[in-house]
């Protein structure tokens, strides 16, 4: 969504983005683009020709009743859901594809959405925009590191962790794992992380800067991953990825070169991976860090470029409607 509303913001300055107080701190908005409050949207709204983008599943219901108020009032209005997530079950499996079926159009992060939405318009590879270039120093990569950021949410699969880390570390790796902000909120839950992952908890908020080239980073979620922009921004800074095999993990490198993936939710198999990825040589290990590294460097910024020419496109097909 930041990169979107940047990119937006490079040619028109009437953008506005509709969310709640919460976690919008959490985000770099850019200076140009208007914030405002979910009920002060309308008021917010003042041009004659719109594109409403909803970048959530649980922002969609809204998105389709402020497009119907702004038509109300006689407005060009057009609607797009980018789709990114999948839903946690088959019953908000098929509510969500019966929302979708109302917006005008979908655009897809990963080819297995358009399975929410068939027509859904799937652009070139969701990766990590590349602000700057990542320099890896030359020399050995590998570090004795294990890393995790994520959602306290059970989603993220977090709860493997206390058996893996118990067993790497007794390998001689440095486990570490902190915790994101809680979309689900789910208080017992995230009591019980805070307690089984204590002897490796760091605390505090974690970016890109906390990862080191020749680190290990894991990712361990259970369901809802399409194209893990965490993932790869690691891989990007040459972090060897061990990740579970939902989404688009297991194809984040075509060549299997700087990832290895285990079965979702399995200690057994999570520690099979983190293991044969410890028993690559020192060379082969920095070799495929630097691929990776590589390779995500090369897909950065065109889905965003894509998407955003296709917008732009949209509305300026809804100003000749409303003209």
């Amino acid at each position: 969504m930041e990169e979107l509303l940047r990119c937006l913001g490079e040619e028109r300055e009437d953008l506005v983005l509709v969310m709640p107080a919460t976690g919008r701190d959490c985000i770099n908005v850019p200076a140009q683009t208007l914030v405002c409050e979910l009920d002060e949207a309308d008021r917010a709204i003042t041009s004659k020709s719109v594109v409403l983008v909803s970048n959530a599943n649980a922002s969609h219901l809204y998105t389709l009743r402020l497009a119907r108020r702004l038509r109300a009032s006689g407005a060009s209005c057009r609607t797009i859901a980018i789709l990114h997530n999948y839903p946690k079950n088959k019953l908000r499996e098929r509510i969500l594809k019966v929302i979708l079926k109302e917006f005008d159009q979908a655009i897809a992060v990963e080819p297995g959405l358009r399975a929410l939405r068939g027509d859904a318009i799937t652009p070139s590879w969701l990766a990590t925009p590349q602000t700057e270039e990542v320099m890896i120093s030359a020399g050995s990569l590998r570090q004795r590191t294990i890393k995790c950021y994520a959602r306290p949410d059970r989603s993220k699969g977090l709860h493997i962790l206390p058996a893996v880390f118990r067993q790497m570390s007794a390998l001689g790796y440095v486990c570490e794992v902190a915790l994101g902000e809680s979309l689900e909120n789910d208080r017992s839950y995230i009591k019980s992380l805070e307690a089984s992952l204590a002897p490796w908890l760091v605390e505090g908020l974690r970016g890109p800067d906390w990862l080191n080239p020749g680190d290990i980073f894991v990712v361990p979620s259970i369901y809802g991953e399409a194209a893990c922009l965490s993932a790869q921004e690691a891989m990007s800074k040459g972090v060897f990825v061990v990740a579970s095999r939902v989404g688009l993990m297991p194809y984040l490198s075509p060549t299997n070169q700087g990832i290895r993936t285990f079965q979702a939710g399995s200690v057994p198999s999570a520690i099979a991976a983190l293991t044969d990825v410890a028993a690559i040589s020192a060379e082969e290990f920095d070799d495929e860090c630097r691929a990776a590294s590589s390779q995500i460097a090369s897909r950065s910024g065109r889905w965003y470029r894509e998407v955003t020419e296709r917008l732009r496109r949209e509305h300026r097909e809804v100003g000749k409607t409303a003209s």
